[in-house]
C-alpha cells in the first residue's frame, strides 16, 4: 500500500525555494544571494530516482511486469497539463514582447520540451545556464525537466533487460550505471562544461542515486529512522545551497555533498525526530505539493518581467515571486489536481491532444515566419535589417585574399572583433597594409612551447576558433604585421578571455615591432537588456539605448582596472571621449536605419563604420598625434555622406540626441 510521506513534499518545498530564490537574484549591498540556489534541481532529481524507481520495482515485484502503458499515462496526467497550460498562457506575451530570433529561440525551445529534448537544445544553442541573456528565455528551465523525462524512457528498459538478462544482478548493475555516470560527469565538465550540465549520461547518477535507495526500500522494507543522519543530510542539503558559488565547478564532485545529503535525508527521516517533523510540517509539506506549478511558472514570470521592467530591482523581484506564488497556486487547484485524478479519462485525452495540436502548430508557424520579423518594421526597417545584415556576414571573407609580402594590420579581439573588423577595414590604407582580421570567440587559447593552441569551447564556434588559430601562429604574417588592433568588450574588466593581453604581447613579440592601439567600447546596456528589444516594446528609436546606458563611465581610471597591462606599450583609443566627449546629448544613436546597437553590447557594422568615420573627420589631429593614422585614412566622399546620414529617416544632419 502507498504510503504519504509529507517529509518528501517538504525537501521538495526546500529545492523550489531555492531555485526561485536563486533565479529571482535578488541583491543587498551589491551581492546577490542564493547563489547555490541551483542545487536545489539536484534535490529534485534524487527524489524524482527515488519516486519513479519505487513505483516501478514496487510494480516488478508484485507483478513480475512493468504496464507501460499505465506508467506514462500516469506521468502525462503529472507533468503535460501544467505544463501546456505555462505554455499556451505564455504565447500572446512571448509574441508581443519577443524579438523574431528570440521567438524563434521560444519556439524551438517549446518544441524541443514537447519532444523531451530541450536539454538538449539549449547545449546545442550554447545557451549558458545562470548567465543573464539566458534569464530572459521563458522556458531555459525546462531542461531538468527533459533529463526526468529521458530517465523515465531510460530507466524501465534498463529495468526490464537486467531482470531478463542479469536476474538478480539488479543492484549491482545501477551501482556499475552509476558510477560510469558520476565518472563522465567529473571528466566532461573539465572540458565542456554545459555537456555535463545539460547531459542526460552526465546527470543519471544523481537519479540512480535516488534508485538505489528505493531498491532498498523495496526489497528490506522503509530503514529505521535516525535522526543524527537525517540531520546531517539536511545539514549537508542547506550548506551546499547556501556554499556553492556560481564558480563552483557543477555538476561535478561537490554535487555529490547535497546528492547523498538528500539520500540521507531520504532514508532516514521520520515522523518522530526533529528533521522529519520540520519537513513535515503544513507549510513546508503544501509548498512541496504545490512544488511542480512553482517551478513550471517562476521561469517565465520572471523573464517576461525582466524584459518589460528596466530596473528589475528587489520590490520587483518580491512581486514577481508573490504572482508566481499566486499563480501556481490557482494553476495547481484548477488545472494540475483535478486533471491528474479526473476518472474522466476522454476529456483529459482530448484536452491534451487538442493542446498538443494547438502548440505544435504554434511552433510550426513561429519556425517557419523565423519568428515574425515584420513585428519589428515599425522601429527597424527592413531595408536598414538587410544592409546590416549583409555587412556582418562579410566577416569571413575578410581574409580570403591576403597578399604576400605585405606589411600586416592585425584585427584581434572576441565577438568585437567581426563588426570592428568589417568597419575598419573601410578606413585602412590598403594600398599599404593587407588585413588580417580574427576573432577568439569562445577559443579556449593557451600559449606553450611558442604555439598557440585555442580549441573551441562547442562546434559551432570552429568557424571562429580554427582560423584564429592559423593566422596567429603564421610566423610569416607575424614578422611582418606593423600594428595590433585589439576589439574587445571591456578590455581591462572582462572576466571571459583574460589572456588576451598575454597573447598580444606574444604576438607582438614576434612582429616587427608592431604598434598596439586598444580600442574601448561605445554605449552599452545592463547584461539583461538588449536594445532592440526596449525599442520594440516601447515603439521608440534608439535613443532609449542611449539613455538606459549605464558604461562605460567618464573618465574611467584605467589603470585601476584588473586585467590592465601595465608592462604592454599600447595606445587606448577612447571612441566615446572622441566622438562625443561623453555628452549623451551629442552623442549619434544610429545610421542609416540601423541603432548603434542591437543587443547589450555589440556595435552594428553600418553605425561602426559611421563612428570611425565621424571621429576621423573631426579629430583628426588627436588620431595623428597618436599614431592611429600612420595606419588608417581620412573617408572619402561616399563615407563622408555616409556620416551625414545618420538617423532612422533622417534629413542631413550628423548627430543624433535622445
Amino acid at each position: 500500500m502507498k504510503v504519504y510521506r509529507p517529509e518528501i513534499d517538504g525537501l521538495r518545498a526546500i529545492s523550489v525555494i531555492a531555485v526561485i530564490l536563486y533565479h529571482a537574484e535578488f541583491t543587498v549591498a551589491g551581492h546577490t544571494l542564493f547563489r547555490g540556489g541551483y542545487i536545489g534541481v539536484d534535490v529534485f532529481f534524487v527524489i524524482s530516482g527515488f519516486l519513479i524507481s519505487k513505483i516501478l520495482l514496487t510494480e516488478l515485484e508484485a507483478t513480475g511486469r512493468i504496464d507501460f502503458l499505465k506508467f506514462y499515462a500516469r506521468r502525462a496526467r503529472r507533468i503535460l497539463p501544467a505544463l501546456f497550460a505555462v505554455i499556451l498562457t505564455t504565447m500572446p506575451f512571448a509574441y508581443c514582447l519577443l524579438l523574431p530570433s528570440e521567438l524563434l529561440d521560444y519556439a524551438n525551445s517549446i518544441g524541443s520540451s514537447l519532444l523531451f529534448g530541450s536539454n538538449i537544445y539549449f547545449y546545442s544553442t550554447a545557451a549558458l545556464y545562470g548567465e543573464p541573456s539566458t534569464l530572459l528565455k521563458p522556458f531555459l528551465h525546462t531542461w531538468s525537466l527533459s533529463v526526468e523525462e529521458q530517465f523515465y524512457i531510460g530507466f524501465p528498459i534498463l529495468l526490464l533487460i537486467v531482470r531478463r538478462y542479469l536476474k538478480s544482478r539488479f543492484l549491482p548493475c545501477v551501482l556499475l550505471v552509476a558510477s560510469l555516470s558520476f565518472v563522465l560527469c567529473v571528466v566532461t565538465v573539465r572540458y565542456d562544461h554545459q555537456q555535463a550540465f545539460y547531459s542526460p549520461l552526465t546527470r543519471a547518477w544523481e537519479l540512480l542515486g535516488g534508485t538505489l535507495l528505493a531498491f532498498q526500500e523495496v526489497r528490506r522494507g522503509r530503514t529505521r529512522p535516525r535522526p543524527l543522519l537525517s540531520a546531517a543530510g539536511l545539514v549537508l542539503v542547506l550548506g551546499s545551497l547556501i556554499l556553492f558559488r556560481k564558480d563552483t565547478v557543477h555538476p561535478g564532485v561537490l554535487t555529490a555533498i547535497p546528492v547523498i545529503g538528500t539520500c540521507l535525508v531520504l532514508a532516514f527521516a521520520g515522523h518522530q525526530d526533529a528533521v522529519g517533523r520540520l519537513l513535515a510540517s503544513r507549510p513546508a509539506a503544501l509548498t512541496g505539493l504545490v512544488s511542480y506549478s512553482l517551478y513550471l511558472w517562476h521561469y517565465p514570470i520572471f523573464a517576461f518581467w525582466r524584459l518589460t521592467d528596466l530596473h528589475f530591482s528587489n520590490g520587483d523581484k518580491f512581486l514577481a515571486v508573490a504572482a508566481t506564488v499566486l499563480i501556481a497556486v490557482v494553476s495547481f487547484v484548477v488545472i494540475e489536481r483535478p486533471l491528474r485524478h479526473t476518472r474522466r479519462s476522454r476529456v483529459l485525452w482530448i484536452t491534451l491532444s487538442s493542446s498538443v495540436a494547438t502548440i505544435t502548430a504554434a511552433v510550426v508557424s513561429a519556425v517557419s515566419m523565423a519568428g515574425f520579423p515584420h513585428r519589428l518594421d515599425e522601429v527597424y526597417p527592413p531595408l536598414a535589417q538587410t544592409n546590416e545584415a549583409r555587412l556582418e556576414s562579410t566577416f569571413h571573407s575578410l581574409n580570403n585574399d591576403i597578399q604576400p609580402g605585405k606589411p600586416i594590420i592585425f584585427i584581434i579581439g572576441d565577438s568585437h572583433a567581426r563588426n570592428w573588423s568589417i568597419a575598419l577595414k573601410n578606413y585602412i590604407d590598403d594600398d599599404r597594409y593587407e588585413i588580417v582580421s580574427i576573432s577568439y570567440l569562445n577559443c579556449l587559447v593557451e600559449i606553450k612551447n611558442d604555439i598557440v593552441r585555442a580549441p573551441s569551447r562547442a562546434s559551432i564556434y570552429d568557424q571562429y576558433c580554427i582560423p584564429f588559430e592559423r593566422y596567429v601562429n603564421d610566423k610569416s604574417l607575424l614578422s611582418r604585421t606593423k600594428a595590433i588592433f585589439l576589439t574587445s568588450l571591456r578590455p581591462f574588466e572582462y572576466t571571459v578571455n583574460p589572456f588576451r593581453f598575454e597573447l598580444i604581447s606574444w604576438m607582438k613579440s614576434h612582429s616587427d615591432n608592431a604598434r598596439v592601439f586598444v580600442f574601448g567600447n561605445y554605449f552599452q546596456l545592463e547584461e539583461s537588456q538588449s536594445c532592440l528589444g526596449l525599442m520594440f516594446q516601447r515603439k521608440s528609436d534608439a535613443s532609449i539605448c542611449l539613455r538606459e546606458a549605464s558604461y562605460p563611465p567618464a573618465n574611467q581610471p584605467l589603470q585601476q582596472l584588473p586585467f590592465f597591462p601595465s608592462d604592454l606599450a599600447f595606445t587606448y583609443v577612447d571612441i566615446v571621449k572622441l566622438h562625443c566627449d561623453y555628452n549623451k546629448e551629442k552623442c549619434l544613436t544610429s545610421s542609416r536605419g540601423v541603432p548603434f546597437i542591437t543587443d547589450w553590447n555589440h556595435l552594428t557594422a553600418e553605425f561602426l563604420t559611421t563612428l570611425i568615420g565621424d571621429i576621423l573627420e573631426k579629430r583628426t589631429a588627436d588620431l595623428r598625434g597618436d599614431g592611429l593614422l600612420d595606419f588608417l585614412v581620412l573617408p572619402h566622399a561616399r563615407l563622408s555622406e555616409r556620416t551625414a546620414s545618420s538617423q532612422p529617416n533622417a534629413g542631413p544632419t550628423s548627430s543624433a540626441s535622445p
